[in-house]
């Protein structure tokens, strides 16, 4: 007969019950507890899980910005990175690239002018060489409106209206008089990555170029209330014209109605407006052809009161010294040519604002003159705008291949 402690024993073995480990139920054998529930292993590493997905996602590696998932960590950290991480191409290099210069002429003081360069494609490669060429301060991609560049520098940044892999490349405030020498060789190197066989940066109509120029001249000079009627009325005259010379290079311009019609709208028309008139017209949306937006809001921050009075150029608050005239019409480019003909145009049609005589040019609206009368148009305005012969032939150059002209 068995002792009392061998049925204690026996009892004890028999009413022993196994949990399973995913659910918690209790069954009454390790196998049961074990096939209780589903069970899934990583293919790679073999780690068990109870759901598909999570073995199935066990190995990969996942974008921390939008979460898409890689099989390896070089694309995870590639898809959404703001810093470039491939192999930079071996580009020649460039000992005289072509000088984007804008001297000062009778007429035409020096002001500072920042260029914003959009691209559709390549923008973290770009940012990296701009730096690697000693042109940017870092080597990422920065969010919009980083703000944080020096003067003279160029840095890139994101743009929602862009695609992803683009970037708005922002050349802040280049003395394009004294030091063209910076902004010169960046745009030879950014056309020599443009041009590479698989065409790592690229343009589209997604995408501008937008110009700032100064208000407020090295000289001390600054634009003043008629003058910015002066530019109204002198860009309304060239409107139609100026929409095909800033195709130059394209079939069209981007300002058709399409998805990116919107970021430069033609100017609203009317005869003789005055300067408080084109601050009704212009003041109530910043994606017009040509935006006073950052000029009308140096206006309101002045706190000395000239700006009040009507004097801004005797403003001494510092209130004027980031005001710009913004040029948005022109569509995006890498030829360095071409982005000169632009910026000397509208260098030039902002300085001669100041000599111009109001209620002497009528309106041409966009999309109401023939190729002949555009023409007309742009010899007039080569005739009386402060420019150098040089530059007049970049500028024709440039319309030759503009649609339309």
């Amino acid at each position: 007969m068995p002792d009392q402690t061998t049925l204690l024993e026996e009892q004890e073995e028999v009413e022993e019950e196994h949990e399973c480990s995913w659910c918690g139920s209790l069954h009454s054998s390790e196998d049961a507890a074990y096939e209780c529930c589903p069970r899934y292993n990583c293919p790679s590493c073999g780690e068990e899980y109870r759901e598909v997905y999570d073995a199935d996602t066990c190995c990969l590696y996942s974008c921390s910005e939008c979460g898409e998932q890689f099989e390896y960590e070089e694309d995870a950290l590639s898809c959404c990175s703001r810093n470039f991480r491939g192999w930079m191409p071996d580009l020649p290099p460039v000992d005289n690239p072509y000088r984007v210069e804008i001297p000062e002429l009778p007429g035409r003081p020096v002001r500072l002018c920042s260029l914003e360069q959009e691209l559709a494609k390549g923008g973290a490669m770009v940012a990296r060489l701009l730096f690697d060429i000693g042109i940017a301060d870092d080597d990422d991609v920065k969010h919009y409106h980083y703000g944080g560049s020096r003067r003279g520098r160029a840095h890139v940044e994101e743009d929602g209206s862009l695609p992803s892999e683009g970037g708005e490349v922002v050349y802040d405030r280049f003395n394009l008089a004294d030091n063209p020498e910076g902004l010169s060789l960046a745009l030879a190197k950014i056309r020599q990555l443009r041009d590479l066989p698989d065409r790592p940066v690229g343009t589209s109509y997604a995408a501008g170029i937008h110009v700032h120029i100064s208000a407020k001249a090295e000289d001390g000079s600054c634009f003043e209330p008629r003058d910015v009627s002066a530019l109204y009325e002198l860009w309304c005259y060239a409107e139609d014209m100026l929409y095909s010379f800033s195709a130059a290079g394209w079939q069209r311009h981007r300002q058709p109605s399409d998805d990116y019609g919107g970021y430069c709208k033609p100017l609203p028309k009317e005869d003789g407006a005055t300067p408080r008139r084109v601050w009704q017209l212009l003041s109530r949306d910043r994606y017009f052809g040509l935006n006073f937006a950052r000029l009308f809001g140096a206006v309101e921050r002045c706190g000395c009161g000239a700006a009040r009075m009507g004097d801004w150029s005797s403003c001494d608050c510092g209130a004027f010294d980031g005001a710009t005239v913004e040029w948005r019409v022109f569509n995006s480019s890498t030829l360095p040519r071409t982005i000169h003909a632009w910026l000397v145009f509208a260098h030039a049609m902002t300085a001669h604002a100041k000599r111009h005589e109001l209620g002497t040019l009528p309106a041409n609206p966009y999309g109401s003159q023939s190729r002949e009368e555009k023409q007309e148009v742009l010899e007039t305005l080569l005739e009386i705008l402060p420019l150098t012969d040089g530059e007049r032939d970049v500028i024709r150059e440039a319309a030759d291949r503009s649609p339309g002209l």
